[in-house]
């Protein structure tokens, strides 16, 4: 983008532009990890609490249950297997999550897990709208900004290419880029791909190429998806929220029945 602003004598105004472009990115990108943020600490917490549970609770009431001789539904017994399990090895747990953390954390930056986790991305509901928003954004607006500086259509594509990050979106940019050099009219690829691109984007791009105004037209695009993301974004964690609490109330709920249970059995065989 420098390179065309010099040579159009436009340097300002595409400096200016990919100012505006990383900035809008990077919001993009922001908004969604800070979405994640509340259920991860959330999760992390359950974990946590969940393997001290385990470590001190289930143990007392499992000897409580074993001096009283009560009879124990396979859930109780399950859980009091569990809990021998983390009051016997409680340090070698806590390590063993850490470890295993910290190796889907790195199995999951592998490149070779990339395409894996782009097609879970674009199956898994709501996720997978959100996730074909924003590449429908980054494509636009990147491509937008190129176009406007001077980039050729075939350099702007094959530098989008680059920014966006899902693979699947990588492969149809691709096909774009070898269309363009066939003559073929560029919104045609975006019309067959309208599983990752909205319909709305190759009827955008077939007006801006028949009104000569394809940055305009790409600008809007950008726009409007990413006005779409920053308000999926914000209900995100509002989403997020009652299924965690469904989780935790279950996992609550089935602690709670098998703990209670032979009590129950306990006072009915005294009575």
């Amino acid at each position: 983008m420098v390179r065309a602003g010099e040579e159009s004598g436009n340097l300002a105004s595409s400096l200016s532009d990919i100012g505006i472009n990383l900035e809008k990115s990077n919001s993009l990108t922001k908004r969604i990890k800070g979405a994640l943020i509340y259920p991860g600490v959330i999760f992390s917490a359950m974990i946590i609490i969940g393997i001290l549970l385990f470590a001190f609770v289930v143990p007392t009431l499992a000897t409580t249950f074993k001096s009283l001789g009560a009879t124990l539904p396979w859930s109780t017994q399950l859980l009091i297997f569990v809990g021998n399990f983390f009051s016997h090895n409680l340090i070698f747990s806590f390590v063993f999550i850490f470890v295993a953390a910290f190796g889907m954390f790195t199995l999951f930056r592998a490149q070779f897990m990339a395409k894996y986790i782009d097609f879970v991305l674009l199956k898994i509901p709501v996720v997978n709208t959100l996730t074909r928003e924003l590449n429908t954004a980054r494509t636009a607006r990147t491509m937008s900004s190129l176009l406007f500086s001077g980039v050729s259509i075939t350099r702007a594509v094959e530098i989008t290419e680059d920014v966006v990050q899902n693979i699947y979106y990588k492969k149809v940019l691709e096909e774009a880029k070898v269309a363009i050099e066939k003559g073929a009219p560029f919104s045609e690829v975006f019309e067959a791909n309208t599983n990752l691109y909205p319909i709305m984007m190759s009827e955008m791009i077939q007006v801006g190429e028949e009104t000569g105004k394809l940055s305009d037209m790409l600008l809007q695009i950008a726009l409007f998806y990413e006005e779409e993301v920053e308000n999926k974004t914000k209900n995100l964690s509002t989403i997020i929220e009652p299924v965690l609490m469904l989780m935790i109330g279950a996992g609550v709920g089935f602690f709670a029945i098998s703990m209670i249970s032979p009590l129950y059995t306990i006072l009915g065989s005294i009575n």
